[in-house]
């Protein structure tokens, strides 16, 4: 049997997408669940996974009269947490988790929208999955930020506007505050349903920017959800 991956889709528009076919490329078996469409979100790790990923959502990390299922996903985040279960958190989900294990979340001063600038500080040359030496791109799209690292979390990467980018708290607990799973076609839909962060940037539109940068994109952070999904395999297997 294959591994399984919980995915936890918190909005339509945004699927596991590209991260979801890196790591089926390894042999995982990703399983959607679609919490915006009332699926029930566990507060435990169901037995049968080996880990999760957050994805990201319109939404804030604390909107629960919104989106009235993120109490359960706060819950099932710090549920991995306390056990130690892989965690790839993005955007949203990096937000929920640092809600989820002591962290804050607060609006950022300036949306970031369109393709930015990650620079990896001195501990991400010595991480495992995130082992970068110099500023690569990313696709960010986003007004809310995660002000207050959880306790014990260790921060590898930053932005011009936003500190914390890439944090890591367990063996292979990771939340990245960008889109890594995007391309030009997400941001297509994501324009044409405008949410807050789109609207307040100011920008009429990033999706050309964003297909421009998409061999460099890809090239990135495919190798780098992959050695995650690696580290996944190889607990998997112990």
């Amino acid at each position: 049997m294959k591994p399984v991956l919980l995915a936890i889709q918190n909005d339509p528009t945004d699927p596991p997408h590209l991260v979801g076919r890196w790591l089926m490329e390894l042999g995982f078996e990703i399983k959607i669940l679609r919490a915006y469409d009332g699926e029930a979100v566990p507060v435990t790790v169901p037995e049968n996974i080996a880990g999760l990923i957050p994805l990201g959502g319109h939404m804030g990390a604390l909107d629960d009269h919104i989106a009235p299922w993120l109490p359960n996903e706060r819950a099932l985040l710090l549920d991995a947490v306390n056990r130690d279960i892989p965690i790839f958190a993005i955007c949203l989900g990096a937000q929920l988790l640092a809600a989820a294990a002591g962290g804050e979340v607060t609006r950022a001063a300036i949306s970031e929208i369109g393709v930015y600038d990650l620079t990896p500080n001195k501990d991400a040359l010595t991480d495992q999955i995130f082992n970068l030496s110099s500023a690569v791109p990313v696709a960010q799209w986003h007004e809310d930020q995660v002000a207050k690292l959880p306790t014990g979390a260790t921060l590898l990467a930053s932005s011009e506007l936003c500190l914390n980018q890439v944090y890591r708290i367990g063996a292979a607990q990771y939340a990245v505050q960008f889109h890594p799973e995007i391309d030009a076609s997400i941001i297509n839909t994501w324009e044409a349903n405008a949410d807050n962060a789109f609207l307040e940037s100011g920008k009429s539109s990033v999706e050309s920017e964003v297909k421009a940068a998409e061999d460099q994109l890809f090239a990135t952070w495919k190798p780098i959800v992959q050695r995650w999904g690696q580290t996944v395999l190889s607990l998997t297997t112990v």
